[in-house]
């Protein structure tokens, strides 16, 4: 809760697919990006009933959006599946 006082966390970038937050943990992993994940349950009005997604937001230290621009930069995500906050 300190670091949200501080400033020094911000959202970098939000996807809804499973399968690329993992790829978008491994980048930075392996780039040593310190990362924050918040899950989010986003409730959507679909023909009478409503549907479900889970959307992850990815927080990073602001000192190493450098760095995470570079691990996403290697990887072969597709545009559509994620939303760039910065």
């Amino acid at each position: 809760m300190t670091e949200k006082k501080l400033g020094r966390e911000v959202a970098f970038v939000e996807t809804y697919n499973e399968s690329t937050k993992k790829i978008i943990e491994k980048a930075f992993l392996k780039q040593g990006v310190s990362y924050l994940i918040k899950v989010d349950k986003v409730r959507e009005m679909k023909k009478g009933h409503f549907e479900c997604r889970m959307k992850y937001s990815f927080y990073i230290n602001r000192l190493q959006t450098e760095e995470a621009q570079n691990a996403m930069a290697l990887q072969d995500l597709d545009e559509n599946s994620i939303n760039y906050l910065m």
